[in-house]
């Protein structure tokens, strides 16, 4: 179909094809589409079938604008498509949108690690006065930044059959590079999934672990490595139980560390645990201390003078 967007702007477009049995899982074909970079002002990532509101690039970018930080990413994860876009006008029909802020360990995968939990919706504070909310996890399915932060922070090509655990990864990364995450003030696309009408549609599409018996043990390995880099497992394994090959380019950066990301929002790596209820804190509280912190350059949020430690408010002893 000529009319297709594939085709009306193929000038535009750069294609990478891999055969199915080919087919690692998203870190490694995201990697791919890191190397695709050429130089762009901004850069973004989504899921696969996902549907964007009219004029989202100039709304995204709006948003980006307004929060005044260079090494700002909005991210989240995404709103259901159903009754999401108005199909005449291409607007959205929704207000509400996720914001990050749920994560705990979890086996399976390759071994234990952070996982991001389903984040919770609801609508944006008039308070907010349309800026964007921080928040402390980065979301795989929406992230849109200045280009350098796939420079900065590109996916590891070494972490094959790896799908949980990758938002971890680039968080934490990220966070220690000096990247501070956003949740959008508004949606600008919607995902379809496998829920409703869409879920025989959804069903058809093959998965990258369909040929997983080809790749046996090398998740579990790739998990070492993973949790290793950004320093989430416990003090028990020890370094050369994982491959160490290119950490410098796919390691941490010098900004910050991974462990005041732990302290301050209450992750426990030596007995995987992290404190409940953050999403209580996350958005107005969280954004309102700790944007008083911006450096003046808009570099990125200065961590170090950031004192604040989170506590699950229900648990025993808290004060």
């Amino acid at each position: 179909d000529p009319a297709q967007a594939l085709c009306r702007y193929k000038d535009q477009i750069d294609v990478f094809e891999v055969e199915a049995k080919y087919s690692v899982g998203p870190v490694f074909a995201r990697h791919v589409g890191h190397r695709l970079y050429r130089g762009e002002y901004f850069a973004s990532q989504v899921d696969a079938h996902v549907s964007f509101v009219k004029d989202w690039d100039v709304d995204i970018i709006s948003q980006f604008l307004r929060v005044g930080n260079e090494m700002a990413v909005l991210t989240t994860y995404l709103s259901d498509i159903t009754g999401a876009l108005d199909e005449t006008t291409g607007l959205s029909l929704k207000k509400s949108r996720p914001i990050m802020c749920k994560s705990d360990y979890e086996r399976g995968g390759g071994g234990k690690h952070l996982r991001h939990g389903q984040q919770p919706e609801g609508l944006p504070s008039k308070k907010a006065k349309r800026v964007p909310l921080l928040e402390p996890f980065w979301a795989a399915g929406f992230s849109f930044s200045r280009g350098h932060f796939v420079v900065n922070v590109p996916y590891d090509q070494h972490l094959p059959m790896i799908f949980q655990g990758e938002e971890i990864s680039i968080g934490i990364r990220g966070f220690t590079y000096g990247y501070d995450f956003y949740a959008p003030h508004f949606s600008v696309c919607f995902h379809m999934y496998a829920t409703g009408d869409n879920t025989a549609k959804r069903k058809k599409v093959p998965l990258f672990w369909n040929h997983s018996e080809q790749y046996a043990g090398a998740d579990t390995k790739s998990m070492a490595r993973l949790n290793g880099i950004i320093r989430t497992h416990t003090s028990k394994v020890k370094p050369e139980s994982w491959n160490h090959i290119e950490e410098e380019k796919y390691g941490l950066g010098t900004v910050r560390t991974p462990e005041q990301f732990f302290s301050i929002f209450g992750i426990d790596t030596e007995k995987e645990t992290a404190e409940d209820h953050l999403c209580r804190f996350v958005g107005q509280p969280m954004h309102k201390m700790f944007s008083e912190h911006l450096r003046r350059d808009n570099m990125g949020i200065d961590y170090s003078k950031i004192t604040y430690r989170y506590k699950d408010p229900d648990s025993k002893g808290t004060v």
